[in-house]
C-alpha cells in the first residue's frame, strides 16, 4: 500500500454519469482494525463476488454507481460491496484461505480461492498487480496456518503445564512450559519473516498475545519453584544443614533471576516478586553469618555462666559450632560463610581448653564433696558424689582426648584417684576390708595440672580480645538468629 491511501479506501457515496462511486455507509478503510495493515486494494464495478457454484452459490454485485472494494491486510481479506440498500461486508481470515489462484486472461482480473469448509470464492478485479496479489495471499495463508497451528499447540501445552503446576509437579511443569516456549519461538520466526523487516505485522501480534500468556505461566511456575526452594532452605537451616540451606536458597535465587530475564512489562505481579527476591537476599546474608553467630552466642553464654556444669554445656556447644564454621565450604575456592578460618581455629583451641577445665571443675568439686562426706562418716552421700565425680572425669577425659590431648595424663591420674575412693567407699558400705586411705598422706602430692581448677578459674576463660576479633566478622550486634523467621512466600 502507498503511504497515503487511495480515494477508493477513504471516500464514500455513489457516482454520477461519468464516475463510479464507492461505498454507501462508510469508507472502506473504516473496516480495517487497528491491529492490521492494508497491503493491497482491488475494485470491481460490475462483477463483484461469486460465492459457491453456479447451481448452489450466490453472486454479490455492487449497486448502480457503487463498487466492490477489496482490501488485503496482513490479517485477512476484506470484501465490501456498495449498494443503495447498504453495504455488504465479508471478512475472510488468511488462516481460512486455501488454493489461491489468479486469472487475468479475461477482460478483467479474477482471484479464486477456496475457504476452509470447501466453499469457492471468485473475486473480480482489475488486471494490474494480480500476480503480486495472489502471491501475497498464498504466502499469508501458509504463514497464518502454520503459526496458528503452532499457537494452538502452545496453548494446549500451557494448559498442561498449569495442571502439572497445580498438582505440584513443578519439574514437569517447567519442562512443559519451556518446551512450549521453543515452539513459540518457531512461530515467532515465521511471523517475523511474514512481515516487512522492521515492521509490526498482525501475525507477529498474534504471537505476542500468546507469548504474554506463556510468560505469565512460566513466571508462575518459576515463582512456585523458588518458593519451594526457599521452604527447603528453611528446613535445612533449622537442622543446621547450612550448606544445603545455602544451595536451596541459591536455587531459589536462580529461579527469580530467570523470571527477571523475561520482558518485565509482561511479568504479572512484578513488584511482589521483586519483594520476594529482596527478602531472599536478606535471608541468604543472614544464613552466611548464622553458623558463626551460633558459635559466638554459645561462647558468650559460657563466659557468662557461673555454674561450671552449665558453662561446660555451653562450651561443648561452642566447640561444635566453631567446628561447623571451619568445616563449611571445606576445600572450596571461595568461602560463602562468615568467619576467618585462622581466627576461628585459634578460638577453637581456647574453647577446647575451657571445656575440659569446666568439666574438670565439676569433677573435682564433686570429688571434694565426696571426701567431706567420707570424713563425716556418711558413706552413702560420699558414694553418690564420687560417682558424680567419676562421670565428670570420664567426660572431661573424653573431651581432652578429642580436642585437648595435653590434659589427658593429668585427668587419667585424677580419674584413677576417684575410682580408688569409690572402691574404698563401696567396701565400707559392704563391710569388706578397706585399703589404707592415703589421701592425707603428706607423701601423696596432688599432681600440678596445667589446666584451670575449680578454685582458680581463668579470669578470662574466653579471651575477650580474640572473641571480639571473631565477632567483627558478623554484621550487626545480635549474636543470635532465628531461621524460622525467614519462611517462603
Amino acid at each position: 500500500m502507498e503511504t497515503d491511501p487511495p480515494d477508493v479506501l477513504t471516500s464514500t457515496g455513489s457516482g454520477g454519469l461519468f464516475s463510479t462511486g464507492y461505498l454507501r455507509d462508510e469508507p472502506a478503510l473504516a473496516a480495517v482494525e487497528d491491529d492490521e495493515t492494508p497491503q493491497f486494494a482491488l475494485t470491481s464495478r460490475k462483477h463483484g463476488i461469486e460465492i459457491g457454484t453456479s447451481e448452489s452459490g450466490k453472486t454479490v454485485r455492487p449497486g448502480s454507481n457503487y463498487r466492490m472494494i477489496g482490501i488485503v491486510t496482513d490479517k485477512r481479506f476484506l470484501l465490501l460491496v456498495g449498494d443503495d440498500d447498504g453495504d455488504t461486508r465479508f471478512a475472510i481470515p488468511h488462516v481460512d484461505i486455501d488454493r489461491i489462484s489468479g486469472d487475468h486472461s479475461l477482460g478483467h482480473g479474477q482471484i479464486t480461492f477456496r475457504r476452509c469448509g470447501g466453499t469457492e470464492w471468485q473475486v473480480h478485479c482489475g488486471k494490474q498487480g494480480i500476480v503480486d496479489l495472489t502471491a501475497y495471499l498464498s504466502h499469508a495463508s501458509q504463514a497464518w496456518v502454520r503459526v496458528e497451528n503452532i499457537l494452538d499447540e502452545v496453548k494446549r501445552m500451557l494448559v498442561t503445564a498449569t495442571e502439572q503446576h497445580d498438582r505440584e509437579d513443578h519439574e514437569q511443569a517447567l519442562e512443559t512450559v519451556l518446551e512450549s516456549g521453543d515452539r513459540l519461538d518457531a512461530a515467532g520466526g515465521t511471523a517475523t519473516e511474514f512481515g516487512s523487516p522492521g515492521d509490526v505485522n498482525a501475525l507477529a501480534g498474534r504471537v505476542t498475545t500468546v507469548r504474554e500468556r506463556y510468560i505469565a505461566t512460566l513466571t508462575e511456575v518459576r515463582r512456585s519453584r523458588a518458593r519451594r526452594a526457599v521452604d527447603t532452605g528453611e528446613q535445612h537451616w533449622r537442622s543446621n544443614d547450612f550448606e544445603m540451606a545455602y544451595d536451596a536458597y541459591e536455587a531459589a535465587r536462580a529461579e527469580y533471576d530467570e523470571i527477571f530475564s523475561l520482558p518485565t512489562a509482561d511479568i504479572p505481579e512484578l513488584a511482589d516478586i521483586r519483594t520476594e527476591r529482596d527478602r531472599l537476599d536478606t535471608v541468604i546474608e543472614d544464613l552466611k553469618q548464622s553458623p558463626l553467630r551460633t558459635a559466638v552466642a554459645a561462647d558468650n553464654e559460657a563466659v557468662a555462666a557461673e555454674d561450671p556444669a552449665v558453662a561446660a554445656d555451653h562450651w561443648a556447644k561452642a566447640l561444635e559450632a566453631y567446628r561447623d564454621v571451619l568445616e563449611l565450604d571445606w576445600g572450596a575456592d571461595e568461602r560463602r560463610f562468615a568467619g576467618d578460618p585462622e581466627k576461628v581455629r585459634d578460638r577453637l583451641g581456647t574453647v577446647a581448653e575451657n571445656l575440659v577445665a569446666a568439666r574438670r571443675t565439676v569433677a573435682t568439686d564433686a570429688m571434694e564433696a565426696g571426701d567431706w562426706y567420707a570424713d563425716a562418716s556418711q558413706p552413702d552421700a560420699a558414694l553418690e558424689k564420687y560417682e558424680t565425680a567419676q562421670t565428670a572425669f570420664e567426660a572431661a577425659l573424653a573431651d581432652a582426648r578429642d580436642c585437648y590431648p595435653d590434659a589427658t595424663d593429668h585427668l587419667e591420674t585424677e580419674l584413677d584417684a576417684v575410682e580408688q575412693r569409690l572402691s574404698r567407699t563401696k567396701a565400707r558400705l559392704n563391710g569388706d576390708p578397706v585399703d589404707v586411705d592415703d589421701r592425707f598422706d603428706e607423701t601423696g602430692i596432688t599432681p600440678d595440672l596445667d589446666i584451670t581448677t575449680a578454685d582458680e578459674r581463668s579470669p578470662s576463660p574466653t579471651d575477650t580480645t580474640d572473641l571480639s576479633d571473631i565477632e567483627t566478622g558478623i554484621d550487626g550486634t545480635d549474636p543470635k538468629i532465628d531461621p524460622t523467621g525467614h519462611g517462603g512466600s
